[in-house]
């Protein structure tokens, strides 16, 4: 144990050089933190690199900008947009744009009879419409214009009594337009019936009048509204008109409501419905 012990030295100064041993790997250690020292300063550059990397972006970045104002072009006036347009398209536009036409002729084509068809069937059914108006304006006008019939007191050769005969058929007349007014048929209110010979002639007297005659024909009119003369204007009357024909020899009579009311351009036109014969109408 001494010998041993002589050799390695005693304890503690075994500890003391291996303290002192370790103090070079110590220095060791700390030459490698001064060999990162360098590394650290190795890293310095790199990060200068870096830098001088941002610095080129900074560069390509102002190139791009350079290079965007170069290629921008502004719109061309009004004559030369299509010219321009047409440049920009791709292919598959042009081809496009190219086809137009033919897909305009096609639809022409492929539409037209149809188109066509149409319209001959609106024409038709606005034919038939018409025509349907027109039936129903006729049998409407037939129904108003339906012949009264009426016996009074014959009256051949008796002036008075062709007189009373004719008022006979006056009072008629007006209470056929009164009950109408009732059902809303006519406007009134009717406030008198006055009656003249059918057609007016200046040189030839009514038929009651002339016992010669054995028909007469007149036309009244259940008035309204009547409005007197003026400076400029003539006495008159507005109201609705009436047709009556009397055979003074037996006595009857008949009258028919006329239907409608003359207006504007209604002159010298035929009547949809004529005046039935049995009230004096052609």
């Amino acid at each position: 144990m001494l010998p041993g012990m002589r050799r390695g030295s005693s304890p503690t100064g075994g500890h003391a050089p291996g303290t002192g041993g370790r103090a070079p790997g110590a220095e060791g250690e700390s030459s490698g933190a001064g060999g990162d020292a360098p590394g650290a300063g190795g890293k310095a550059p790199g990060g200068g690199g870096k830098a001088s990397g941002g610095s080129g972006n900074a560069s390509g970045a102002t190139g791009n900008a350079s290079g965007v104002s170069d290629h921008y072009e502004p719109l061309p006036g009004l004559a030369g947009l299509p010219a321009w347009i047409w440049g920009r398209l791709p292919p598959v536009g042009k081809v496009g744009v190219a086809l137009l036409p033919f897909v305009a002729v096609g639809l022409v084509l492929a539409l037209g009879p149809g188109i066509e068809r149409g319209k001959e069937e609106r024409a038709s059914a606005e034919a038939e419409r018409l025509e349907r108006a027109r039936a129903e304006r006729v049998e409407r006008q037939r129904r108003e214009q339906q012949p009264r019939f009426a016996r009074g007191e014959p009256a051949a050769a008796s002036l008075p009594a062709r007189r009373h005969l004719l008022a006979e058929a006056t009072v008629a007349v007006r209470r056929d337009a009164r009950a109408r007014v009732q059902t809303g048929a006519l406007s009134g209110p009717i406030r008198r019936v006055q009656c003249e010979p059918y057609p007016r002639a200046v040189d030839r007297p009514g038929a009651e009048v002339d016992p010669s005659r054995r028909f007469g024909r007149y036309a009244c009119l259940a008035v309204t509204a009547a409005f007197g003369a003026t400076a400029e204007h003539e006495a008159g009357a507005i109201g609705h008109p009436y047709r009556v024909r009397i055979d003074f020899d037996s006595g009857r009579y008949a009258f028919c409501k006329v239907a409608g009311r003359a207006g504007e351009g209604s002159i010298g036109q035929a009547p949809v419905v004529r005046v039935p014969a049995a009230c004096g109408g052609a």
